[in-house]
């Protein structure tokens, strides 16, 4: 069940304008998979969790933002982590790898 909430973060370019768009969906929270970890920390990377979101909540987040525009940050109990990794699962969950 996801019972918590996160906010999604796109930022993209407008001319010569940096613009922000904050997307509140909610979430779980689970942890990441050794092998998910292990390979992300290989590469430099320090995954830290899993948020489980609903798809169409992340397609939202790209509306209005031009096209390839995708979150690639998330703010998850007031700190701000990248988006590693998404993955979507079934067509009702998608799984975002932040660190």
């Amino acid at each position: 069940m996801r019972n918590e909430t996160c906010i999604l973060i796109t930022v993209w370019a407008e001319g010569s304008q940096k613009k922000r768009k904050e997307t509140e969906v909610y979430c779980r929270r689970k942890s990441a998979a050794r092998t998910e970890f292990y390979a992300a920390y290989a590469a430099g990377l320090r995954p830290r969790f899993i948020l489980e979101i609903d798809p169409a909540d992340w397609e939202w987040a790209w509306e209005g933002t031009g096209e390839g525009n995708m979150p690639t940050k998330v703010i998850y109990r007031g700190a701000e982590y990248n988006i590693y990794r998404d993955y979507v699962t079934n067509e009702s969950t998608m799984e975002l790898t932040v660190g």
